[in-house]
């Protein structure tokens, strides 16, 4: 295989994932969360079932592809789902832990490489993933339950709703039609605040835009893009992409094992499980403080220390401090774990109301990989042209400007529902009548 073949194989999951992506909400809209994501596992299996077998580069490029379209519409439902299944205090929890389990997949997908990466063995590393999609097909999905808030959202799903609310929560009906009609309330609330809205403004092309889209139906890409409605909830999503991505992260992984090897010769075959190590502890404890210190609190905290260890780690390199270098690194990582890892997608639900989670969720990872596709293809170009350590200082200023939006616009939602949210006008932390309606409850 040329170096232009190994690119090609390399960069084509990217672009299946972006495609995935912006086909996610279609399917995710119009047969639900469950049946979607039952629906990915014929790409992710079938891609990793022909990469196993691949015999030239195109068999090899045709299975990334689909597991790239897979990878990315699980991305775009994932979230969705968890989101609308879990109770409003656990949701930074159950949120984290999709995080969590991804940096699990990682490690140990880089610890089977350490045992399997020879000419003998490589394609069993590839063929875990269609025992993995075949073991969540038949074992996993065809007992979970489909999104309660989704059937609810549906003409004449509150039935479907309750019975599948019943199921995950395991309490009395009452409880289960106490929680809906919660719902119901917030959403009666956040519709009426709307129609409101768009009376006092009397714009004729916006009230249009909500005569054909009732609160029921569902908000497609191009209209979330389009719509001045949705305008704040976009800017919050790009912003948390974008910081995700600008942060350097995936920069500094792929220089880490450059860098430490320089401090530990001998292992670095064992430095990227090291970094998954504490990239693992970490996110382990971020799924636990979530629910705790909140989503705003974190993603500062994580950004701030993020730039702070970027700048340290390009100063380092710069001067020669190559111990120093490796603290940099883990705690850049470790830094990303406790906010920038998981914040991005658990938020998304928390500030976009539920007809038009599916598209944000879309609009936010087709971002998140543009954004990782430009930063991985100019890291090397800015690096030669730059210097080995002065590249980072861009990083840490790409995130100090992030910092700065996010301290503006960039709201608390744990504890608050997004109908809540989106009614404060994405105020930053809970209005009174938000605290009055907790103190209710």
């Amino acid at each position: 295989m040329s170096d232009s073949q190994y690119g090609l194989v390399v960069s084509i999951l990217t672009l299946g994932g972006l495609v995935g992506a912006l086909s996610a909400p279609h399917f995710n809209d119009k047969y639900g969360r469950r049946l979607t994501l039952l629906g990915t596992n014929a790409f992710l299996g079938g891609g990793s079932l022909l990469a196993t077998l691949a015999s030239v580069p195109t068999h090899m490029m045709i299975g990334r592809l689909l597991s790239g379209i897979g990878v990315g519409m699980v991305t775009v439902v994932v979230p969705a789902y968890i989101s609308e299944c879990v109770p409003e205090a656990r949701r930074g929890f159950f949120g984290a832990l999709t995080q969590l389990f991804i940096v699990i997949g990682i490690m140990v997908a880089q610890v089977l490489g350490l045992v399997w990466s020879n000419l003998e063995r490589w394609r069993y590393i590839l063929f875990i993933g269609v025992l993995l999609a075949v073991v969540q097909s038949v074992f996993f999905l065809p007992f979970c339950v489909e999104s309660p808030k989704y059937l609810a959202s549906l003409p004449g799903g509150l039935n479907r709703a309750k019975k599948s609310l019943l199921r995950l929560r395991g309490t009395s009906l009452e409880e289960v039609e106490d929680e809906i009609n919660d719902w119901r309330r917030d959403w009666a609330a956040h519709h009426a605040d709307r129609h409101q809205q768009l009376e006092e403004e009397e714009e004729v092309a916006t009230a249009a835009f909500h005569n054909v889209h009732p609160p029921s139906s569902h908000v497609n890409v191009w209209e979330f893009l389009r719509s001045s409605y949705f305008r704040r909830p976009l800017l919050i999503v790009l912003l948390l992409q974008l910081s995700q991505q600008l942060s350097g992260i995936n920069a500094v992984i792929f220089y880490s094992t450059s860098i430490m090897s320089t401090v530990f010769p001998h292992a670095s075959g064992l430095i990227t499980v090291s970094i998954s190590i504490v990239n693992l502890i970490v996110t382990a404890i971020s799924a636990v403080l979530m629910d705790r210190v909140g989503r705003r609190s974190l993603f500062l905290l994580s950004a701030s220390s993020m730039a702070l260890m970027g700048i340290l780690l390009g100063w380092s390199i710069e001067y020669g401090y190559s111990m120093l270098s490796a603290a940099a690194i883990l705690g850049f990582v470790a830094a990303f774990a406790i906010g920038l890892g998981p914040i991005p997608f658990l938020m998304i639900p928390e500030v976009v109301e539920t007809r038009a989670v599916s598209s944000a969720c879309s609009v936010g990872l087709a971002s998140n990989m543009i954004s990782n596709f430009a930063v991985s293809a100019a890291f090397l170009e800015l690096r030669n042209w730059m210097g080995q350590g002065q590249v980072f200082y861009i990083f840490g200023a790409a995130l100090a400007g992030l910092i700065a939006v996010a301290i503006m616009i960039l709201p608390e939602t744990k504890g608050r529902t997004a109908e809540d949210v989106i009614r404060s006008g994405y105020s930053i932390y809970p209005c009174h009548y938000e605290q009055l309606h907790v103190a209710e409850d």
